[in-house]
């Protein structure tokens, strides 16, 4: 579901042109067509798409993602960490959109931003999920094949980047620990406490609870570059399936490769199965998915179990802040408890019964 709209359009076309004037040479007479943003994915960031038309009749089509000024979702968001990177994996080969400027100066339009040009292609939609309605829905369990091994392909090849680089380095978080899988659980614990404010989760607590005790050995010399929010809908695809975009850079960390290939089975099984909606033929099963991984990128899923429970227990708090801004919003009522009984607690619930 996208973030609620919140800037003055006309207001920042006007701002815009301005910025692309002075700042990129452009000439004067532009015009700044803003489209709007993602219709049915993100929650998290501002995003618009827009066109710059030129008086030849020409026009280039850009995205521009800001940092969040409203109600924020996650406790910290680093927009030139998404630009740096992406420059960097454009460089590696990797299907990015093309990053084209950073500004870092707030002022200009009330955030800092990126600017990438615009890819063709669509994304799996979220929102209704894809198992259910959209084209995904629509189209042949050959071409949802396709969208499952193109996305899988991609996964690798980012994984498969050695991780050992300088340029890559402010990926890394010492702050929060020294070894990467430490890292990114003490900021998730930390980003449960903020989201929950004081309130207990009895899911999401019992779950950090069996984290702490059951955290397997890793070595940051095994870590690699590491997607983060690396699922089919941060995808974007032509209609027969083939890959086109690589999307949303900004839950990226260093860490165990695995740890994608269990998210992004988990938040497929959350959108699916934890919706009581059946998973449309044609994808791999998650054991193939799994198999598939191993053989072909050559790392290890030995870790998987215990990170598909770490892709729930995060999905699971970043729930309570989306349902709390959906909430803030007066998009939800308040009052129905859904920021703890949603579906992604009731998968982790779920899963934590087995163990």
């Amino acid at each position: 579901m996208p973030a609620p709209q919140e800037r003055d359009i006309d207001k920042t076309a006007l701002l815009l042109k301005l910025w692309f004037v002075e700042s990129q040479g452009l000439p004067d007479d532009i015009s700044i067509n803003i489209k709007g943003g993602p219709e049915n994915t993100g929650f998290s960031n501002e995003t618009l798409t827009f066109k710059v038309k030129y008086s030849n009749g020409k026009s280039e089509g850009y995205v521009i993602r800001f940092s969040p000024t409203g109600y924020k979702v996650f406790p910290d968001y680093d927009i030139k960490k998404q630009y740096q990177l992406m420059a960097f994996l454009k460089q590696q080969h990797i299907t990015v959109p093309e990053v084209v400027a950073y500004e870092g100066d707030e002022s200009i339009l009330d955030s800092s931003f990126y600017l990438m040009r615009e890819c063709s292609g669509e994304a799996p939609s979220d929102n209704p999920p894809f198992h259910q309605e959209g084209w995904v829905f629509d189209a042949t369990p050959d071409v949802r094949s396709s969208l499952w091994r193109n996305w899988l392909d991609e996964m690798i090849k980012v994984h498969k980047i050695e991780a050992n680089q300088s340029s890559i380095e402010f990926l890394n978080r010492p702050h929060l620990a020294a070894n990467h899988l430490d890292q990114e659980l003490a900021y998730y614990y930390k980003f449960h406490d903020w989201a929950m404010d004081g309130e207990d989760h009895p899911i999401a607590d019992s779950a950090r609870e069996f984290l702490k005790h059951n955290k397997p050995i890793t070595d940051n010399n095994n870590s690699r570059i590491v997607w983060g929010d690396c699922r089919l809908a941060n995808v974007m695809y032509t209609r027969n399936g083939e890959l086109s975009a690589a999307l949303d850079w900004e839950m990226a960390i260093l860490g165990d490769p695995c740890l994608d290939l269990a998210w992004g089975i988990a938040i497929d099984d959350c959108n699916s199965l934890g919706l009581n909606i059946p998973k449309l033929p044609g994808f791999m099963s998650t054991e193939d998915t799994i198999a598939y991984w191993e053989k072909h990128s050559g790392f290890s899923a030995a870790n998987y179990d215990y990170f598909y429970t770490l892709a729930l227990y995060k999905f699971t708090v970043i729930m309570i802040k989306v349902v709390k801004k959906l909430e803030y919003y007066e998009i939800m009522p308040t009052g129905l408890g859904a920021h703890i009984n949603n579906h992604a607690s009731g998968m982790l619930a779920k899963h934590m019964e087995s163990k």
